[in-house]
């Protein structure tokens, strides 16, 4: 019997880093926290990546943050994106920032500030995006501990091959709108990547 010609999935790997592991208060740049993304394929592989990014991942409150110190978590602001397609009539551009093309071996990185938000207020609307990044409720003094969380790591649309020829394949360029909101219309099934695994990384902070 012929076997069948299964796609397995790629494995991609996360890992993560923030530099410097000391934030301070009286210094107006804040730590920055780093997001790698490796793959374990044979192949070049282009990632449209709308999930996986630390900056929306911190807006979403996803992140687990322990404070050693008061042994507690700490609460975060957590905003919720709506992402609403536009009328039918209107042309959706395609995102092109969001595909990045991982090759073998050689991570990718993806990185947002982190620290305490500058400005720290609750948005107005509840699908209003938090422009601010930033980290709510640290305390001067406080042994900090960051944790992945988890329902984040989830790539949700990829294609074999590098990001110039997968956005331009032989039928014409990528459909802006069906790429933005059309999520059940992918060439695989979806990536899930273990964030759950990521070690936590101790920070503290000071003034």
């Amino acid at each position: 019997m012929e076997a069948e010609n299964v796609t397995l999935q790629p494995k991609i790997a996360a890992d993560w880093s923030l530099e410097p592991t000391t934030h301070s208060f009286s210094n107006n740049a804040s730590p920055v926290l780093k997001l790698f993304l490796t793959s374990h394929d044979s192949r070049p592989i282009t990632i449209y990546n709308e999930f996986m990014i630390p900056s929306i991942v911190l807006a979403d409150g996803s992140f687990d943050i322990f404070d050693y110190t008061e042994n507690k978590t700490v609460d975060q602001i957590k905003t919720r994106y709506c992402d609403i397609p536009p009328p039918s009539k209107v042309k959706v551009p395609l995102r092109e920032h969001l595909f990045h093309t991982l090759y073998p071996g050689e991570p990718v990185v993806f990185t947002a500030t982190f620290g305490t938000s500058k400005t720290p207020s609750r948005p107005k609307h509840e699908c209003e995006r938090n422009q601010s990044r930033g980290v709510h409720g640290l305390e001067i003094g406080h042994l900090y501990g960051l944790r992945p969380g988890k329902d984040w790591g989830f790539i949700r649309w990829w294609e074999y091959g590098e990001k110039d020829e997968v956005i331009n394949p032989p039928g014409g360029k990528l459909d802006g709108r069906e790429m933005a909101y059309k999520h059940k219309k992918t060439p695989h099934a979806g990536i899930r990547v273990k964030v759950e695994e990521l070690p936590e990384i101790r920070f503290e902070c000071v003034e």
